[in-house]
């Protein structure tokens, strides 16, 4: 959310500041995210009427004008198409400085001479509108300096606000938020209801009461027709980020940026009967104010007529029933939309409005009459126009009540570790806005409405520790003595596991716990996620099962981005039991592996990543932590990776993970580009080693014997090299392939193996006698697992 400075400054104006404002707003968890400037500068522009107009002698596009001032008449050149007798505009006199840094000065154009210049909006940096000037409104004070008149010498602050604070998406709330930050009084502006000048109204009825508590309407007719929106509240919204729409629609967006109530306006003339609020009908249809035809289903609320819908409750209207300038005879929405019946469904629609994200978020259910009562008020006094009687429909639901609250202030004392007196505490809490009556050191509290965030007394306790300040906070000092650990030398930590994968390339990623809940599904269909029960959006709806999902997301991310080699890992918690009641939670390291297999260089050629590339990097893991001995590998099927290409991790025979190629329905859940290959290890699977063990290097040289073995095709080496060692004796150190042939020769279903046997003995050199002996044992054993010598 952003907004004007000054507009928060003329309900509540702290002794503080710009910078010790933004420091306490942070400091009390709204967080300020930037400040500018509300305009760029600009100096001598006044506010200029042009008194006449006449054709350039000599150029066909160009006006010759003249402006006064106030005080002079000036003669100024003008491009302008929309340039007119009687138009207030801008004028940049001479010696005037404009945002870009030109400089104005005496001209001539076309041998007529100029002396200043009329701006549009966009020349002053106030608007991306470059199509004529800026045509002021009707009351604007000629010669006045233009930001004087408009107050821009301003800043726009900007907050990131959390979801549960929507009580503070408006000026009302923050004024009261500042009221209870620097002890602060807040000055509303008065609202007057309008009088009432004619008995027309259009009733309501509410259909579907658990969704819709209150629905208000009120009739205002015989609006006179409009030019411009009023230059205050257009400036306002424009600092907000609001764009300027049409003055009726513009004064709702006001009302809803200075209340924190989402209005609406119907075209009175374009619905027919009465108003219904109920569920649509599955398969209806509604054409939105962004001109997309929105289908809708039978969970969606929506505002009716007689003939269909006219509004998506809480999100959009319809542009059939839609204000527009010719418009004379409104209908005002005010209503109060529950949380339930609006999450989810603009986001289903692609849809992003200033509504559903307030009603997502809970909006004070007493606001609608202040609110109609306010919007009545502008529009009557700025624009004109005829106030019929407000009408109220209620729905069987009665508006939801507020917790009461009891409070021990000495418990407080103790859970924040700073004495907190009760006079203090219920101080603090009135200034927010709570009912609060004390009785010793208890305090019985009762919460404003618009705070859904307060039910239990750590929710006040939060309060208080903000409104104190968390910088005033000190920690007692205490007597200690210092000892410095070591983990043990057996024991892998994270970091250790950290700084290998970075030696191999990889990068460090951290993603969010919750992920989508399709996306969890392509990695882990078999088992259900743990779903969180208000998830802060739709893609972010699971606890994840596996830590692939946000490194494939990241992967993606980096693809779009033309990333030719992508290497990432992370190590973190995993969450699966089905419900959040049987949750199970464990470390996993994961990593992923993507694009070229190596950096572009002179020396040889790229090539694309594969298998043995991941498989390699675990391996360098392994032995890294010390577990290049407990390692093995077997064939696997998992349901993410590709058949074939699987393989299950195992330590001292226990599965502790799996490494492979991901499934092509896992690249095109993930919208990847592949071949993409991943890896997870459990940490309680790799988090201890074997005690290193030293031992002197032999004198007796080495003794190498290859064969040549012909095993079934399905054989893993892994079992293959187990088969060889329980058949080699204490003497066989090594076992390693070093070649592969399949073809003529070799039968169908069949693989020719070259392997590296190494033998050796610490205390003696090995004989010929022996190592043939030991050959011929190894040979007979591997013929009862059909391996033979190739002859």
């Amino acid at each position: 959310m952003q907004f004007s400075e000054h507009w928060l400054r003329s309900w509540i104006d702290p002794e503080v500041d710009t910078e010790e404002l933004a420091h306490r707003l942070t400091m009390a968890g709204l967080e300020v995210d930037a400040i500018e400037p509300a305009a760029p500068p600009f100096d001598n522009v006044v506010v200029g009427v042009v008194e006449s107009v006449r054709p350039h002698p000599d150029a066909d596009k160009l006006r010759v004008t003249e402006v006064s001032d106030g005080e002079t008449t000036w003669q100024v050149v003008c491009g302008a198409p929309n340039v007119r007798e009687g138009m207030l505009a801008p004028l940049a006199r001479v010696g005037a400085t404009l945002p870009n840094g030109m400089k104005i000065k005496k001209a001539k154009l076309r041998g007529e001479p100029s002396h200043g210049m009329l701006c549009s909006a966009a020349e002053l940096g106030l608007s991306s509108d470059h199509a004529g000037l800026w045509d002021l409104p009707a009351g604007a004070p000629i010669g006045a300096d233009l930001r004087e008149w408009l107050d821009l010498d301003d800043h726009v602050i900007e907050l990131g606000i959390t979801p549960n604070r929507g009580d503070v998406l408006s000026i009302a709330g923050l004024a009261q938020e500042c009221s209870a930050l620097f002890d602060a009084e807040v000055i509303a502006p008065e609202t007057r209801a309008p009088e009432t000048g004619t008995d027309t109204v259009r009733e309501a009825a509410i259909k579907d009461g658990e969704d819709c508590p209150v629905y208000l309407t009120q009739v205002i007719e015989h609006i006179p027709a409009r030019g411009a929106t009023d230059p205050v509240i257009a400036e306002r919204l424009r600092r907000a980020g609001v764009k300027t729409v049409e003055p009726i629609v513009d004064i709702l967006n006001y009302v809803m940026l200075e209340t924190g109530q989402p209005m609406h306006a119907f075209d009175a003339e374009k619905i027919e009967g009465d108003i219904r609020v109920r569920r649509a009908s599955r398969g209806e249809t509604i054409a939105a104010l962004n001109d997309q035809e929105l289908t809708l289903d039978d969970d969606c609320l929506v505002v009716a007529d007689s003939r269909g819908p006219i509004a998506l409750a809480g999100i959009i209207g319809s542009a059939p029933s839609g204000v527009t300038g010719e418009t004379r005879r409104i209908v005002l929405e005010a209503a109060h939309f529950t949380p339930a019946a609006v999450a989810g469904r603009a986001r289903r629609f692609g849809l992003t409005t200033d509504a559903a994200f307030r009603f997502e978020r809970g909006v004070d259910p007493t606001l609608p009459r202040e609110a109609i009562d306010r919007a009545a008020q502008l529009i009557t006094e700025t624009l004109g126009g005829t106030a019929g009687p407000v009408r109220e429909a209620v729905g069987g639901r009665e508006l939801p009540g507020q917790p009461v609250i009891t409070l021990d202030t000495a418990w407080a004392s103790n859970r924040l570790g700073m004495e907190i007196p009760a006079e203090q505490a219920e101080h603090l809490l009135r200034q927010l806005g709570c009912h609060v009556t004390r009785d010793g050191d208890r305090l019985t509290v009762e919460p404003p409405t618009r705070r859904f965030d307060l039910s239990i007394p750590e929710d006040l306790l939060e309060e208080l520790a903000r409104l104190i300040g968390y910088d005033n906070f000190r920690a007692p000092i205490t007597r200690m003595t210092p000892e410095i650990g070591l983990p043990p030398v057996t024991t892998n930590t994270t970091t250790q596991i950290g700084t290998l994968m970075a030696d191999r390339g990889y990068f460090e990623a951290i993603t969010y716990s919750f992920v989508d809940r399709e996306l969890d599904r392509a990695i882990t269909p078999a088992s259900e996620p743990i779903a969180l029960a208000n998830p802060i959006a739709e893609q972010m709806a699971v606890m994840r099962q596996s830590l692939w999902p946000g490194l494939l997301e990241a992967v993606a991310h980096n693809q779009k981005r033309q990333q030719p080699a992508i290497r990432l890992f992370e190590t973190g918690h995993r969450f699966a039991g089905g419900t959040a009641a049987e949750a199970r939670e464990s470390g996993e390291l994961a990593f992923v592996l993507a694009g070229q297999a190596a950096p572009e260089q002179w020396s040889r050629p790229t090539r694309p990543a594969d298998f043995y590339d991941i498989k390699g990097d675990l391996v360098d893991l392994l032995q890294g932590l010390g577990l290049e001995d407990a390692v093995s590998f077997r064939r696997s099927e998992h349901p993410a990776l590709h058949p074939g290409q699987a393989a299950a991790v195992l330590i001292d025979g226990e599965p502790v993970g799996e490494v492979g190629a991901l499934h092509p329905d896992a690249l095109k859940a993930f919208d990847l580009k592949g071949p993409v290959f991943v890896c997870r290890l459990s940490l309680e699977g790799i988090a201890t080693r074997p005690l290193p063990q030293s031992r002197s290097l032999s004198k007796f040289p080495q003794i190498r014997r290859d064969l040549a073995l012909v095993t079934p095709v399905t054989m893993p080496f892994a079992e293959l090299a187990e088969a060889i060692r329980g058949a080699g004796g204490p003497f066989l150190q090594g076992v390693e392939p070093f070649d592969r042939y399949v073809g003529e020769g070799v039968a169908e279903g069949q693989q020719s193996l070259a392997v590296k046997l190494v033998f050796q003995n610490e205390e003696r050199t090995l004989t010929d006698d022996e190592i043939t002996d030991t050959i011929n044992h190894i040979l007979e054993h591997l013929r009862q697992k059909n391996v033979e010598l190739r002859g």
